[in-house]
């Protein structure tokens, strides 16, 4: 099985898991910004390995495949796993934050399943809030911590757990590809990663 991790894809996909689990440590030992900064590198490491798959013409459908699990992964790792772990860390691991924890891993995973399944509509546009803008809102309220008191700043983390759940599973229509939308995952995840860690 190993060897479908020399595909350059995949690779990067796999990097990208380091990434995300490197996240989770960090939430769990309360360095709550540098885990958010290790989030947003696996989201940019989500993106990339769709960039080189596209551009592999000789790469096989079964390797292809393989690697469209693998993306899928990584994707309930860093954008669903790693929040609900920040929220839970942030908060002493409280019953709310649980229960925050319960509806972005389980939103995510339907979220997930379903785009597996049915894919994007006709026009290219997915539906309801794609699982990466939960990196986005985390870092966003970190930057924002100096403004907040810090308990405020938990029940916000929590508040956001559940309104983001019901986003992810909204009926909106949301770009899913694009180089637009790869250029903006780029600009908010190196935004967000300099202002983290320069605060």
């Amino acid at each position: 099985m190993i060897r479908y991790l020399f595909d350059p894809a995949n690779a990067i996909t796999a990097l990208g898991l380091i990434l995300a689990t490197t996240a989770i440590y960090f939430a769990l030992i309360g360095r709550f910004e540098i885990g958010i900064c290790f989030g947003l590198w696996a989201l940019l490491a989500d993106d990339a390995d769709g960039m080189v798959a596209k551009s592999s013409p000789n790469r096989s459908a079964l390797m292809a495949q393989l690697g469209g699990a693998l993306d899928g992964l990584l994707d309930l790792v860093y954008a669903a796993v790693f929040p609900a772990v920040l929220i839970l860390s942030f908060n002493a691991f409280s019953v709310p934050a649980l229960l925050a924890a319960y509806c972005l891993i389980l939103s995510g995973a339907l979220r997930l399943s379903y785009f597996s399944t049915f894919g994007l509509d006709a026009d290219g546009f997915g539906r309801g809030l794609p699982l990466n803008n939960n990196l986005f809102v985390l870092a966003f309220l970190f930057v924002a911590d100096h403004h907040l008191p810090v308990q405020g700043l938990g029940n916000l983390l929590i508040g956001a757990g559940f309104v983001l759940s019901v986003l992810h599973l909204s009926n909106f229509k949301f770009p899913g590809t694009g180089s637009a939308l790869r250029l903006g995952n780029l600009t908010l995840a190196a935004a967000g990663s300099v202002a983290l860690l320069t605060k």
